[in-house]
């Protein structure tokens, strides 16, 4: 499961996007990368962005990707499209050539899931 922070700039990610490649005719050098919350499709929940590719190889393609706007911690199914075009946000759009995997990310906000609780324990029992 990847994990990342939410609201927050310049995250690395490592997917396997280089076995999608197989599966399309025509070439392409950009992906584009959609996140979108799993329950609540309110605005402020969806982003979709070119992601910087640093590294390439048959096995791993290490991306470098934003949280800037989702603001809300939990889990995002993210879906990651080949295409020709390095500006455009729209899975739609022609020059996407296909979608070359899909999963899920957790964005977390770094609060404690739980507190610890103050607890005095009185050090004089009397068993009898």
């Amino acid at each position: 499961m990847i994990t990342l922070n939410t609201n927050q700039a310049s995250q690395t990610i490592l997917l396997s996007l280089d076995e999608g490649r197989q599966y399309y005719n025509t070439p392409f050098n950009y992906y584009l990368i959609t996140l979108q919350h799993e329950e609540n499709s309110i605005a402020g929940n969806y982003l979709a962005q070119v992601a910087s590719v640093t590294s390439e190889s048959q096995r791993i393609t290490q991306l470098v990707i934003t949280t800037v706007g989702l603001v809300l911690p939990g889990r995002y199914r993210y879906y990651v499209y080949g295409q020709i075009n390095n500006s455009n946000l729209d899975p739609t759009d022609v020059s996407v050539v296909g979608m070359v995997e899909q999963g899920w990310i957790v964005l977390t906000d770094q609060a404690a899931g739980y507190t610890l609780p103050d607890i005095t324990i009185d050090n004089d029992f009397i068993y009898g």
